[in-house]
């Protein structure tokens, strides 16, 4: 298992050293320009490529290739493929979604990790999903690995809360198996890629995006692992506990995707709607919004094991989640208001400031 984590990290490493020269050459750039970019320099969107590559080495390397290891990873590579494209030429989401879903086909019906039951979530009874079992493990997929893709908008978002995530999951785990060894090569690949994009430890000079290749993978293998532990022969948690291991993506996504079809715009069009959006010109300060969300993820996460260790009910952590869920869109409707509020007195104590700058200058 340790060989596993080290060659992961090393060939993570290795692969963004190789390709960050390399990308520009081949036009692999992420150019700032659209109003919802938050970076002013070309960035090279190599993070999801070298996390690919440290999983394969490290699965080639440790793992038995089993239906749901060898099926897993075909939909893995097929996400990083359609990912690297659209990072290159733009391919739209329509290619993204229809990739997405045979992935999730190839994981859900090749690999059997399937979702047969969301337990007493309303608390009538247990509800099996039977025959709707691989329909609604689908569908779940595509969700969350959209949600993963679409949260990704500021520095080490996605990264940081994918980790938290899968740290989550190997806490509650009772053994360590395949797919612990996988979320545990997963993170130790996540980490070159989340020192060059937060610039940590002194590496500078050496900034990388995820891209869509590298968003798409995180959240396919976070679902992955997500219903392997709720419907898997471990069963480390339930159904309604994953919901807040992915709160803080799952509702921004939900939130962003419903405002935009009640504005009779495409769900998955682009715009500076999402939650990373507002905290960053609140704040001023994209790192401010990344600690608060990261913070608010780990709050979220927190609140979900201890219901399911302490076995509060599965209905009761349900519609406390839906709760939280609504209170979030109220404060968001609110704070959206408050937010142009904020920038138009922020514009207005720029225009004041400009003369007084002009004839300091003027008299020195």
């Amino acid at each position: 298992m340790i060989l596993n984590i080290v060659v992961a990290f090393l060939i993570s490493s290795l692969v963004l050293a190789a390709l960050f020269p390399l990308a520009p050459v081949i036009g692999l750039m992420d150019h700032p320009g659209e109003r919802r970019k938050v970076h002013r320099h070309s960035v090279p969107p190599i993070g999801g490529i070298a996390i690919f590559s440290g999983l394969v080495a490290s699965t080639l390397l440790a793992l038995p290739l089993t239906a749901p290891q060898l099926y897993g990873m075909a939909g893995a590579a097929l996400l990083v493929l359609v990912g690297a494209v659209d990072d290159r030429f733009g391919l739209g989401p329509r290619v993204r979604l229809v990739a997405q879903v045979v992935a999730a086909l190839l994981l859900s019906i090749g690999g059997g990790v399937t979702l047969t039951s969301l337990g007493d979530v309303l608390g009538l009874g247990p509800i099996d999903l039977g025959v709707f079992s691989v329909p609604f493990t689908v569908f779940a997929m595509v969700g969350i690995i959209n949600a993963v893709n679409m949260i990704d908008g500021i520095d080490g978002l996605a990264g940081g809360l994918i980790l938290i995530a899968l740290a989550s999951l190997l806490l509650l785990a009772p053994e360590i198996g395949p797919i612990q060894i996988l979320l545990l090569a997963t993170i130790a690949a996540l980490i070159p890629y989340l020192i060059c994009n937060l610039e940590l430890f002194g590496v500078t000079g050496r900034k990388i995006f995820l891209g869509d290749a590298g968003s798409l993978l995180l959240g396919y293998i976070l679902v992955w692992a997500l219903v392997d532990a709720a419907a898997g022969p471990s069963r480390s948690i339930d159904a309604v506990t994953a919901l807040w291991l992915v709160a803080i993506p799952l509702m921004d996504t939900l939130r962003v995707m419903g405002r935009r079809i009640l504005h009779g715009v495409s769900p998955f069009s682009a715009d500076a709607g999402h939650l990373h959006h507002f905290l960053s010109r609140i704040f001023r300060s994209t790192r401010k919004a990344l600690i608060l969300m990261l913070g608010a993820a780990i709050l979220l996460t927190g609140i979900g094991i201890f219901g399911f260790l302490n076995q509060l009910g599965e209905a009761d952590m349900f519609y406390a989640a839906l709760s939280i869920f609504v209170a979030y869109l109220l404060i968001a409707h609110y704070a959206h208001s408050l937010s142009r509020i904020l920038e138009q007195q922020n514009s207005l104590s720029e225009a004041l400031e400009q003369p007084s700058r002009q004839i300091v200058d003027e008299a020195a």
